[in-house]
């Protein structure tokens, strides 16, 4: 590394733009460049609540899955499915996100109760 080069130089904003998408998509479908408003795991959590806030529930779950994606053991997220799947009434739906919760969080006693709840 030269003396002269500062580091950061060579940051490249459209390929680090590029990483985020692909790691934002959970489902392997090619999606659209971002607008630049979700840069972070808080800022897609606001706006699947938001979303989800408004009923517009396939897009909030589409976020909150994102969110699992980048951090797997979040409570909050798999909460929020479980109740978009509840309302929903979606028993196979809410079934396989108890599931993928009780493998990836530590404090999953509720979501092992509510599995036995809807299995008993």
């Amino acid at each position: 590394m030269s003396e002269n080069r500062k580091v950061g130089e060579n940051f490249d904003k459209k390929a680090a733009e590029d990483i985020f998408d692909k790691l934002r998509n959970v489902e392997g479908k090619i999606k659209p460049k971002s607008d630049g408003k979700l840069k972070s795991i808080a800022d897609l959590m606001n706006e699947a609540n938001y979303l989800k806030d408004l009923g517009r529930f396939d897009e909030a779950i589409g976020l909150y899955k994102q969110v699992i994606f980048s951090l797997p053991d979040s409570q909050k997220a798999y909460e929020s499915l479980i109740d978009i799947y509840q309302k929903q009434g979606d028993v196979n739906g809410e079934k396989n996100i108890l599931k993928e919760a009780i493998a990836n969080c530590k404090n999953n006693e509720d979501f092992k109760n509510r599995l036995n709840e809807i299995e008993g």
